[in-house]
């Protein structure tokens, strides 16, 4: 197995740093900084999900016209949510251009699905807690 590809990884701890950083804000519940951390296991797994399980859901939607509708349905709700809250979906963006990233370089290094998902998911973690921990101490 070759190195790990540290400048991915340490742009991935450095930007759920800050994010972590930006969501703790002393009127912040901890419910909600539990919240995001398992939205952040979720682009993890999204990402290190292989592409034919991927197919698989979203290939199901489409089967049938009543199926196809309710989807266009639910992706214009998403889209109004998405720019009406377009400050938050940047951020998430974000965290999920820099886990993109990251993945791409394990894949390239030769990372199976599960490792891939492990150290993207510790890495992410770290570095939301860390931001979490450094905005709490200064």
């Amino acid at each position: 197995m070759q190195k790990l590809p540290w400048s991915s990884l340490i742009l991935l701890l450095f930007t759920h740093s800050v994010f972590g950083w930006l969501l703790a804000t002393p009127y912040t519940a901890w419910s909600i900084w539990l919240i995001w951390a398992v939205g952040i296991l979720l682009i993890s797994l999204a990402l290190a999900a292989p592409l034919k399980l991927i197919r698989e859901l979203f290939g199901s939607l489409l089967k049938s016209d009543n199926r196809a509708i309710i989807w266009v349905i639910v992706c214009s709700f998403i889209a109004v949510l998405l720019l009406c809250w377009i400050n938050l979906f940047i951020r998430v963006l974000v965290l999920i251009a820099a886990s993109a990233r990251a993945r791409l370089d394990l894949l390239t290094m030769g990372c199976n699905n599960w490792l891939a998902f492990g150290i993207l998911g510790v890495v992410s973690l770290v570095g939301y807690g860390l931001g979490l921990w450094v905005y709490q101490i200064i």
